[in-house]
């Protein structure tokens, strides 16, 4: 059972006490470090709760190797479950339905999402006009709006009034600003926090993801756009912007957290490499698979020390 115990103090750890570091200051300076381990560490903590809920029923190479035997070996498949078939089948369903319960809401939100951007891209496509741009759609509306919409065949919408209010350069910034949500996904990302905070609510990892992912996915946006704009132009832009609102099936580049983007944009600071993303994305999924390997390892030092 010590598999079992250490799994779910990894999952309780991790689902309870790391928001409160993934939501530091540290964050706003590195958002697409933050997004990896808001991202990384919900599916860390899926996997750690289905194999601790193996580990405590099933004998398997989860559980941990009892003392030798008479003849100096150790069973790697774990000493014998209290209840036998019984407990071992109901803990395979009881993860089974863990599993299909993540897999079923991730299923039905990503249709739901995609949906509903099929439905307003048909909209934008009846009611607007190509721009000069072929990812560019504009659409007749007095107030100032951009954004981007993963579907269909332009997927940046400008409105007629974000035309009259933005100069040529800070238009620029605001479409590099959207290409860089559309090159990175950001749509699928909030889609999936969406669906994992719907599964398993009383999380807070999981509850508390999909709010600060928006933000962060925001800010690595800005990011990507001050790498071939101009800060004043993009915060300029962002001034422009900040009465529209975000439409349900859209990323916009404005919204509440309008103030704090603009003092970061124009707040100079050394951008951090994209490298240390893919680490910790590496690292937040290291302990499950220590935890699962070690009984094996400790078995086979234990062989190696008896021949």
């Amino acid at each position: 059972m010590t598999a079992a115990v250490l799994f779910a103090l990894y999952a309780t750890a991790a689902g309870m006490l790391t928001p409160a570091m993934l939501r530091g200051p540290w964050a706003a300076r590195s958002p697409q470090l933050a997004m990896s381990l808001w991202l990384v560490l919900p599916a860390s903590w899926l996997a750690a709760i289905v194999l601790a809920i193996l580990a405590a029923t099933a004998a398997s190479p989860l559980t941990w190797p009892g003392s030798p035997q008479g003849d100096g070996q150790v069973p790697l498949a774990g000493q014998a479950v209290p209840g036998g078939r019984v407990i071992a089948i109901a803990g395979l369903l009881v993860a089974a339905a863990v599993v299909l319960r993540a897999a079923g809401c991730v299923a039905c939100e990503l249709r739901r999402s995609q949906r509903d951007r099929r439905e307003h891209a048909a909209l934008v496509a009846a009611t607007g006009r190509p721009g000069d741009e072929p990812d560019v759609v504009i659409v007749d509306h007095d107030a100032p709006a951009v954004y981007c919409l993963p579907c269909g065949r332009h997927q940046i919408v400008i409105s007629a009034g974000a035309l009259a209010a933005l100069t040529p350069a800070q238009l620029g910034a605001v479409l590099a600003h959207e290409r860089a949500h559309l090159r990175r996904h950001h749509h699928v990302i909030l889609a999936l926090a969406t669906a994992l905070a719907r599964a398993f609510p009383p999380v807070p990892l999981l509850s508390q993801a999909q709010p600060q992912l928006a933000v962060l996915a925001e800010m690595a946006a800005d990011d990507a756009a001050i790498r071939r704009h101009r800060r004043d132009d993009l915060a300029a832009a962002l001034v422009a912007l900040a009465t529209a609102g975000a439409r349900p099936a859209a990323l916009a580049a404005s919204g509440p957290e309008a103030i704090a983007r603009l003092q970061r944009i124009l707040a100079a600071q050394q951008q951090p490499r994209i490298g240390l993303a893919r680490l910790a994305a590496i690292a937040g999924l290291i302990p499950p698979v220590v935890i699962a390997c070690l009984p094996l390892l400790l078995a086979a030092c234990d062989m190696s020390s008896h021949p």
